[in-house]
């Protein structure tokens, strides 16, 4: 599984990646990023990225890998 979904606390569902995938974008990637909303892979991303545009599906919900480590988001 690359992916978890899971409820906000907007009671919005979300997506984060699973440890496994991190490793993985880490690998294959820079500047890893992830969108929250449609758990989408990003390159080029700040590893303090927070709330940037998605080309994939238009939300403001792109963070970098790291900063979703740190947000407790990667599991």
């Amino acid at each position: 599984m690359r992916i978890v979904e899971y409820k906000a606390k907007n009671g919005a569902m979300q997506y984060r990646p699973t440890a496994a995938h991190a490793r993985q974008l880490m690998e294959q990637s820079e500047y890893p990023g992830f969108c929250l909303a449609c758990g989408s892979d990003h390159d080029s991303v700040e590893p303090d990225a927070r709330k940037y545009h998605c080309t994939d599906c238009g939300a403001h919900k792109v963070y970098g890998l790291e900063e979703l480590v740190l947000m407790g988001l990667v599991r």
